[in-house]
């Protein structure tokens, strides 16, 4: 793979409005070296992190389409024209196009994992190919993420009288870049009832946040092996200082699936495959560990 784009004419245009820019920019040439910077960044961070996310295998052939095989409303031609408009000069097709699922009745959940994920996995793909740029694929994945903003829910679903709220810390692990998915799981467990604390932000201090607040569950996320030591000790560390004395520990992402066995090397108590089982995973870590005290 290349940072160089190839000499002949590369189709579409670039998320700015005009014909897509070479990557191969000199860094000391004012706005077209920070967006050589940027190319650099997103070939050995961004975009790697995105294609490992999200199942992407070189060579594995296009997954079947879910439409035919499960019945679901979207298909892959959807999740092509999704790429082709997210690519536009202007933003608002996109994020109409996906509203328009909302208001055909697809539940979010699918949007997810039938229409943004494969839609950052093409972008991928199309950033293999030479076809897009660093710039238009990393603008691309941010209007991706804008989308899932738009469809979140507005409304959390309210506890029964006498019910308690089930609360989730949602975080990176130390140093993880990947964040995509943990927006997406957020939603998830938006959508089942749970009040959601954290986000994808690397600032965020976990040790702090369950000594000052309750918490029933922090759930981590881990895309590269590299921080696995450091998770290791920062889910100690909010063990030690949560004022849950049975929190719950949830771990996912792709690192985990690539080695399941991970997830009890690092203190954590259950693992979630997949973002849309986490809800229910947590309810029964949650009634697990109550029984156990």
């Amino acid at each position: 793979m290349t940072t160089h784009r190839s000499s002949g004419p590369t189709p579409g245009r670039s998320p700015s409005g005009g014909p897509q820019e070479s990557s191969d920019s000199s860094a000391s040439q004012g706005p077209e070296g920070h967006r050589a910077l940027l190319a650099d960044a997103l070939e050995h961070s961004v975009i790697p992190r995105l294609l490992q996310a999200h199942g992407h295998a070189e060579g594995g052939g296009e997954p079947p389409d879910m439409a035919d095989v499960t019945g679901r409303p979207i298909s892959h031609d959807d999740v092509r024209e999704l790429v082709r408009l997210v690519l536009l000069s202007d933003d608002m097709p996109a994020r109409d196009a996906v509203q328009a699922f909302r208001l055909r009745g697809v539940p979010r959940a699918l949007l997810c994992t039938d229409l943004l994920v494969p839609a950052a996995r093409l972008l991928g793909d199309l950033w293999e190919q030479d076809i897009c740029t660093f710039v238009d694929v990393t603008v691309a994945v941010g209007r991706l993420q804008q989308a899932l903003r738009d469809i979140s829910a507005r409304q959390s679903f309210r506890p029964a009288d006498g019910e308690s709220v089930r609360r989730v810390l949602l975080v990176p692990a130390p140093g993880e870049q990947h964040t995509f998915g943990l927006v997406m799981v957020s939603e998830f467990f938006r959508e089942a009832g749970w009040e959601v604390t954290g986000g994808p932000h690397p600032q965020l201090d976990p040790v702090a946040m369950v000594r000052r607040d309750w918490m029933d569950v922090v759930g981590f996320t881990l895309a590269g092996e590299d921080h696995l030591a450091s998770l290791t000790a920062e889910i100690a560390a909010v063990r030690k200082a949560s004022l849950n004395p049975r929190v719950g520990i949830l771990v996912g992402g792709p690192q985990f699936l690539l080695n399941p066995g991970l997830a009890r090397e690092v203190g954590a108590d259950a693992l979630a495959i997949d973002g849309s089982l986490a809800p229910s995973i947590a309810d029964k870590l949650i009634e697990t560990r109550a029984k156990s005290c």
